[in-house]
């Protein structure tokens, strides 16, 4: 199971099991380095992207944390349903839930370790880029 911890305004520390995994700096994207690999997070209106260290796109995910949304890799797509206000469940076609995810944890059983980090990026850096606007919004 991965943890994301926020430290400070824009950096977030990810753990798998206890043990320190990667770190994120960015407010809205950023990068990060998992066995031996660069990627980086970045963000375009509501979508976020997962991009290798030469531009090649790996994932996409279109607004995060809405009802129903989805990650979008070469060849497949990882489903994710809202189940509470900050909890997501991953389904299958037929609605079985395969793993978890909130924007502090993730538990999603046989997707990649980059994959798994950069759900847990992008629905963290979305739940708080939505707090900022309901706080300026006041």
């Amino acid at each position: 199971m991965l943890r994301l911890k926020k430290s400070g305004r824009t950096k977030y520390e990810i753990t798998s099991d206890g043990r320190p995994l990667t770190v994120i700096e960015g407010r809205s994207g950023g990068q990060f380095r998992l066995d031996g690999g660069s990627y980086l997070i970045r963000r375009r209106l509501r979508t976020y992207r997962l991009l290798t260290a030469d531009g090649s796109v790996l994932a996409s995910a279109h607004r995060p944390g809405t009802r129903s949304w989805s990650v979008e890799t070469a060849g497949s797509v990882l489903r994710f349903r809202r189940t509470g206000r900050r909890d997501h469940d991953q389904v299958d076609e037929a609605g079985n839930t395969l793993g978890t995810v909130t924007a502090e944890s993730a538990d999603l059983p046989g997707v990649e370790p980059e994959l798994q980090v950069f759900v847990l990026a992008a629905l963290a850096m979305r739940s708080r880029r939505r707090r900022v606007v309901v706080v300026a919004g006041r």
